[in-house]
C-alpha cells in the first residue's frame, strides 16, 4: 500500500466492489464463487474495484486490463457490498491507480491463514459472480 492511499472516501454500506476473477478454480459449476478467490495470501490486502459511477464496459474493461497485467484470463468478477467487508471488521482503503481510479485494497486481515479463510468465506458466500 502507498503511502497515498487513505479510507475510500464516502463509502456507502450498500456500495460494491468487485474481485475479479482470474481462475476457474475459483468458480464452483454452480456460478458461485470460492473463498479462495478472496483470500489475500501472500498479501495481507485484497485488491477490489469500487463500483460506483462505473459502467458495465467500463468495469470489464478494467477487469481485461488487470487480467492482461497479470497475464491471465479475465473469468469473471465477483461483487460483494461493502457492508460485508465490513461486518467481517475489514477496512476499505483507497488506491487509485492509472488504469483504475476506483482501485481500492481491503486491508485488517487477521495474520493466520485459518483466520483469513473463514473470512473469505463469509465475503464469498455474500458474493454475486458474473462470467465475462
Amino acid at each position: 500500500m502507498s503511502e497515498s492511499s487513505t479510507e475510500a472516501p464516502q463509502l456507502r454500506a450498500c456500495e460494491e466492489l468487485a474481485r475479479f476473477i482470474l481462475s476457474e478454480r475459483h468458480v464452483r459449476s454452480d456460478g458461485t464463487v470460492k473463498q479462495e478467490a478472496f483470500i489475500p495470501h501472500p498479501h495481507f490486502e485484497l485488491s477490489v474495484t469500487r463500483l460506483k459511477d462505473l459502467a458495465a464496459p467500463d468495469i470489464w474493461r478494467i477487469g481485461a486490463t488487470v487480467a492482461q497485467q497479470r497475464q491471465k484470463n479475465l473469468i469473471g468478477r465477483a461483487d460483494t457490498k461493502v457492508k460485508v467487508y465490513l461486518g467481517c471488521r475489514l477496512k476499505i482503503v483507497s488506491a487509485p491507480l492509472p488504469h483504475n481510479q476506483n482501485h481500492a485494497n481491503v486491508t485488517g486481515w487477521p495474520p493466520t491463514k485459518e483466520e483469513q479463510k473463514a473470512l473469505a468465506q463469509m465475503i464469498a458466500k455474500n458474493s454475486i459472480f458474473f462470467r465475462s
